[in-house]
């Protein structure tokens, strides 16, 4: 979750500086302001991030963050150099905390999924076991009988849309809710789950107290535009898991994922240190 939330109000700076940039006539176009290049963009990627790391009271020091984009870029920067990007990444950390006026309160998907899910996990089983042709029960994991796996390989897929939405900036149109619910909606699709949102919806609102959530109303208006939007924009571009009957990509725990990632982390960390 902390992981996740890191990535996620990273892209949010980055996008609502992008579009500050507009208003101030600040070219961030590589291509058609040549003082502009791929380096000025990382140093504003990094400032995001590190803007996020401290919202998240999740405190990597700066020095690191810069290491280990040298080390990515393959680039032997002097320490004369290196305190010149830390300047820069400074000064973009002051640009983006006016652009979007000092103000980081932005409700993430992630806590609101978990609490629906909660609650409407029951239901998306019982739609599933009525479904004996369905992927999820006739498969060679042997899963059929186990209930929680089902529900967290569809938990997985939500997280995973819900991911890839913030590589577009839907939630400039729609709130947390509506991108929640449209990720939702597009999992259940991924899966062949026929749950109609309406019925979703109506669950949701009958055990808001049990769920710990408070929603007056929810247009489904907008969660249709809404999914349409990040399976158009997004989804089939980066084609995400096209293998729909490969259920085994599914079952892949994401932990092992990090686990790797932080092997690798920490022998480049050694590795800039010897």
């Amino acid at each position: 979750m902390k992981r996740t939330s890191i990535i996620s109000n990273s892209l949010i700076y980055f996008y609502k500086y992008y579009i500050f940039s507009f208003f101030t006539k600040k070219n961030l176009n590589e291509e058609t302001n040549p003082i502009f290049n791929k380096y000025e963009l990382a140093y504003i990627s990094m400032a995001c991030f590190f803007l996020s790391l401290k919202v998240s009271n999740f405190l990597i020091h700066i020095d690191f963050i810069i290491d280990t984009f040298c080390n990515f870029e393959k680039k032997n920067f002097s320490d004369e150099e290196k305190n010149k990007i830390k300047q820069k990444v400074f000064s973009y950390e002051f640009e983006i905390l006016t652009s979007i006026n000092f103000s980081f309160e932005y409700d993430l998907p992630y806590n609101f999924l978990k609490n629906v899910m909660g609650i409407l996990s029951p239901e998306i089983l019982k739609t599933l076991n009525k479904d004996k042709n369905n992927f999820l029960i006739n498969n060679d994991t042997n899963i059929e009988n186990n209930d929680e796996n089902k529900i967290k390989i569809i938990k997985g897929k939500i997280a995973e849309i819900v991911n890839l939405s913030f590589l577009f900036p839907f939630f400039l149109k729609y709130n947390s809710e509506i991108i929640a619910l449209s990720c939702l909606k597009l999992a259940l699709n991924h899966f062949k789950i026929n749950l109609n949102i309406q019925k979703i919806i109506d669950i949701i609102l009958n055990n808001q107290k049990e769920a710990k959530i408070s929603i007056d109303i929810i247009d489904i208006n907008d969660i249709e535009i809404c999914s349409s939007l990040i399976d158009n924009f997004v989804i089939s571009k980066v084609k995400i898991n096209s293998n729909a009957n490969n259920i085994k990509t599914y079952l892949t725990p994401e932990k092992n994922d990090e686990t790797k990632s932080k092997i690798l982390l920490a022998k480049k960390r050694k590795a800039l240190h010897e």
